[in-house]
């Protein structure tokens, strides 16, 4: 089994770093795919071509600058999609720069043997989210501290509620789960072509968080038999919008769910994982 793991990230660079050697097994003809957020440090300091220096891990060329719940989220995954299936792979992780691998090599390619989608997707979760038209779309989190672009964030919020919510839904009830999942070849590449015509047909323009339901929804629609427990631990406290970082008391909890991936980990506080 060839796996390709899809990597989103925009901080850490030497924990990147870390996590795509410790996922690239050349000798099994395993592949790294990086996407750097273009408006990242990362990207400005030249990541990619120290990237590029290690063997055959693949940095995307020409990014997408992201922004937090908006749908160029999604547009950063269909670029790691398309650069994935343009060569060999049979199993596709998708990942952040902050993830771990908790499972070995080999327990995931046994496991991952029957062509499951390991993906969350809950029905009409949040459904509102791909329903709406927010204005503020590219401005979800404005600043306190700029005065006037947080105004006019909350002014663009007020006018949303103005819009008309009869959308179309393309796959039947909206779904929603993790950003994170790992498909096979087959379902990854109707996801691609989806997604592609999605975002060529402007779906998804005004929506918050796609890249948490858009996947899902369209893999519930096509593979929903197929779908199994997405394998990623996660910690999240109660009000939280985004998870707890994991310490070394979580490491056995994390083996113990039958993870594949825990998130999210941090280098400059607490190392421990990379001798996981």
């Amino acid at each position: 089994m060839r796996i390709a793991t899809l990597i989103m990230a925009h901080e850490a660079p030497e924990q990147l770093r870390s996590l795509a050697e410790r996922m690239l097994r050349e000798d099994a003809g395993d592949r790294v795919i990086v996407h750097l957020d273009a408006k990242s440090a990362l990207w400005a300091d030249g990541w990619g071509d120290v990237l590029r220096e290690l063997t055959k891990i693949e940095v995307v060329p020409r990014p997408v600058a992201v922004r937090w719940g908006h749908v160029s989220q999604v547009a950063a995954i269909r670029v790691l999609l398309r650069a994935a299936l343009a060569g060999p792979c049979d199993l596709l992780h998708l990942v952040s720069g902050l993830d771990w691998p908790v499972a070995s090599r080999d327990e995931i390619a046994a496991r991952a043997a029957d062509a499951e989608c390991f993906i969350e997707a809950v029905p009409h979760l949040q459904s509102e989210r791909m329903d709406a038209f927010r204005l503020d779309a590219r401005w979800l989190r404005p600043n306190p501290d700029n005065f006037g672009a947080w105004h006019a964030a909350q002014a663009l919020r007020r006018l949303s509620s103005l819009v008309p919510r009869r959308r179309s839904h393309p796959w039947g009830p909206w779904h929603k789960g993790s950003t994170w999942w790992s498909l096979p070849r087959d379902v990854a590449e109707v996801v691609f072509c989806e997604l592609d015509a999605a975002l060529r047909n402007h779906r998804l323009v005004g929506t918050v968080c796609a890249d948490e339901h858009v996947i899902p929804t369209i893999v519930a629609s096509r593979f929903a038999s197929r779908i199994a427990s997405n394998r990623r631990f996660i910690r999240w406290q109660p009000g939280a919008a985004s998870p707890a970082v994991l310490g070394a008391d979580d490491c056995a909890k994390a083996r113990a769910s039958g993870a594949w991936f825990a998130r999210k980990l941090s280098l400059a506080d607490d190392p421990f994982f990379l001798a996981y």
